[in-house]
């Protein structure tokens, strides 16, 4: 539609000069003429009719005079560049080629340049075969190559759109800058195109600046008006790309009905404005919304495809891969060449950890789309996917007791630190990997001696469709002085299936766990472990999980815990969210004459609170602050319950598609054994990999 204003435009601005030169330019010599009275008076209807622009009037009169004079070059000069008015550029272009020495440079500089306008128009226009998707936008560029001597501004600014429709966004932005830069004042339907390969190159507030002054002269082109709202959005103006969609929709009606029609027509602009304007809220953190403005007009028109991509694409936001496949899979079946559902098939078969099905999908769509930009960032993406992961962290903490020595769990000090890096998928399901992790804690505060667990150790990980599952096998060192010291290996397996886009259940099981108590560590004591859990998810908002777990220590205690929490998003908005969340957990131990904590029985619950604000994002880069409290009891068998009060403050970095770093501090006043402890705690994590 942009394309198709560009041509009027491009038609249009040459009319004068054609009307001017009108029916009295001289004839080529040697053509001869009819100059009979009822010849003179038909020339003259054409030319008023030309004036009015009435071309389908005049390219009439001229029909009919050169059926009856076919060898006058006067008229078929005229008739040609009537036919030029009228649209029909590449019939004009294939006459004037058959006589070109009827027509002077002006002309034929003009006819040239509207035939590669009307490439670029047709080249803009959905193909029947994806194949010859770009071939009449290569015509256009061909044509345009040859034309010698220097380049025009028309050229410019036709060279401008030819780019933009071939998908060579950063070379049409270098164009539209040096034009810029030059003093250069471009023509709406070039200032539209320059906008959309400004913002698919990622540049979006230039693309606003360029697109606000071409949606001034074109305040029709609904196309022109939608790739505005997304350079708003883009630019993290979120309010601004609303208040301009819904502006659209407000003076928009619903259906257009001529006078004295029966049945309206539906009205596309209002269309395209109101699913836009629904895409732009679900990108602006409100899914949900989104979804409640496409759902009624997907079950008014279940066979559009662009509703049904729409909606997966929602669904894919709101953690409903399931529910997003098979709305891809519909758009996909309706209509194979729907860019938005290729991209969401690929999307949510990875999600759904089909990643073979995904691949496959992923190679057909780069194979038809190797240069558009969308097809290229799944693809970067996907790579980030299915290639590695590193994770590192580091820890350290310090607990003081009211009574000057810590009862607690984690001693006067504690701390640690893990690496690991996994191979990128092996067969599509598989990594293998390796890892080192440490935790230690001092339990004297005179220093007298410090509990290590390091490990090292490897890993194997499996994910297809509803399963996964890890099993790693470590070896345990401590190498410590005193007694008495532990050397020992361990192996865990955790796994998971998924029921559908709600529910999860998980297992684990692990000899010799890296979580047991350090304090029975100390004492020479390792355990064992397993665990259920049950995960129920609304959307990416809202959850609940349950475990049930059990400890198995070497000395013969028996710990079992029940433990349940919840959270949900109160407030999403593109630039804040607020989280609530709570927790819940009973225990009870089998001995209470164990060397560590370990009361015989103990519960508690929790609420808090999680306030982010992101201070800056440009794509898949930003930078977000957050901060918690929290506050609940905590109950022991023999030493009563008392209130629990913790605080944290995080830094968080986004460093691109699947990388981030995380750093902050929490300060709690935990309870152990009826004394209450400070404890402040510091921690970092680098995360690379999806």
């Amino acid at each position: 539609m942009r394309l198709c204003a560009a041509v009027a435009f491009c038609l249009g601005s040459a009319t004068p000069a054609v009307v001017a030169a009108g029916p009295y330019a001289p004839a080529a010599a040697g053509d001869s003429a009819d100059t009979s009275p009822s010849a003179a008076a038909a020339l003259e209807r054409a030319a008023q009719a030309r004036a009015r622009g009435d071309w389908l009037d005049a390219l009439a009169i001229y029909e009919r005079l050169q059926a009856a004079s076919p060898a006058d070059g006067d008229l078929y000069r005229l008739r040609t560049l009537t036919l030029a008015d009228l649209g029909s550029a590449d019939r004009a272009w294939a006459l004037l080629q058959a006589r070109p020495e009827l027509f002077d440079r002006a002309e034929h500089d003009r006819l040239q340049a509207n035939r590669i306008a009307r490439l670029a128009v047709w080249g803009g226009t959905r193909p029947l075969s994806e194949s010859d998707r770009l071939r009449d936008m290569q015509r256009a560029e061909a044509a345009a190559a040859r034309i010698p001597g220097p380049a025009t501004a028309r050229r410019q600014f036709d060279r401008l759109v030819v780019l933009n429709g071939l998908e060579q966004h950063e070379q049409a932005a270098a164009l539209y800058r040096t034009l810029r830069d030059s003093g250069v004042e471009l023509p709406p339907y070039a200032l539209a195109a320059a906008g959309d390969s400004l913002l698919a190159s990622r540049h979006p507030r230039e693309a606003a600046e360029a697109l606000e002054q071409a949606v001034g002269a074109l305040p029709d082109d609904i196309d022109t008006q939608v790739v505005l709202a997304y350079a708003y959005l883009e630019s993290g103006r979120h309010e601004d790309a609303d208040a301009h969609l819904s502006s659209i929709v407000a003076a928009q009606p619903a259906w257009l009905r001529a006078p004295g029609a029966r049945i309206a027509d539906p009205n596309w602009n209002r269309y395209a404005a109101e699913t836009n304007l629904a895409m732009v809220r679900a990108y602006s953190e409100d899914p949900a919304t989104a979804e409640a403005m496409l759902a009624p007009m997907a079950a008014m028109a279940p066979s559009s495809p662009d509703l049904q991509a729409k909606l997966g694409i929602v669904a894919l936001q709101r953690g409903r891969p399931t529910a997003a496949l098979r709305r891809f899979e519909v758009a996909h079946t309706q209509d194979p060449r729907n860019l938005e559902a290729r991209i969401g098939r690929v999307e949510a078969l990875a999600g759904l950890g089909r990643l073979r099905a995904a691949r496959e999908a992923h190679d057909e769509l780069l194979a038809t789309w190797p240069d558009n930009v969308h097809a290229r960032r799944l693809h970067d993406q996907f790579r980030q996917r299915t290639g590695w992961q590193v994770d590192a962290g580091f820890e350290s903490g310090r607990g003081d007791g009211d009574g000057g020595v810590a009862a607690s769990p984690l001693g006067n000090r504690d701390g640690g630190h893990d690496v690991s890096v996994y191979s990128p998928l092996l067969g599509d399901r598989w990594r293998v990997g390796a890892f080192r992790q440490e935790r230690w804690a001092e339990f004297d505060e005179a220093g007298g001696g410090r509990v290590r667990d390091l490990r090292h150790g490897i890993g194997l990980r499996y994910r297809h469709d509803r399963l996964d599952w890890e099993l790693q096998v470590a070896r345990s060192d401590e190498r410590r002085a005193g007694s008495p010291s532990v050397d020992a290996t361990g192996a865990g397996l955790t796994a998971g299936w998924r029921f559908n886009d709600h529910w999860q259940a998980r297992i684990e099981v692990a000899h010799n766990a890296p979580g047991a108590s350090l304090q029975a560590r100390e004492a020479g004591i390792l355990a064992d472990t397993a665990a259920i859990g049950l995960l129920w998810a609304h959307d990416t908002r809202t959850g609940l999980g349950a475990e049930l777990r059990q400890w198995r220590y070497d000395d013969g205690n028996r710990r079992e815990s029940l433990s349940l929490d919840g959270h949900h998003a109160v407030l999403v908005r593109p630039r804040l969210r607020l989280d609530l969340s709570g927790q819940a957990h009973t225990g009870r131990g089998s001995r209470d004459d164990a060397p560590y904590f370990n009361p015989s029985r103990d519960a508690g619950w929790t609420v808090g609170a999680q306030l982010e604000t992101r201070h800056w994002q440009r794509y898949d880069h930003g930078f977000a602050q957050q901060f918690g409290l929290a506050g609940g009891q905590y109950w022991q068998d023999g030493s009563g319950s008392a209130w629990v009060p913790s605080a944290h403050y995080r830094h968080v970095w986004a460093l691109g598609h699947g990388r981030s770093l995380d750093y902050g501090v929490t300060w709690s006043r935990p309870v152990y054994d009826g004394n209450r402890e400070r404890r402040v705690a510091f921690d970092i994590r680098f995360h690379w990999g999806e």
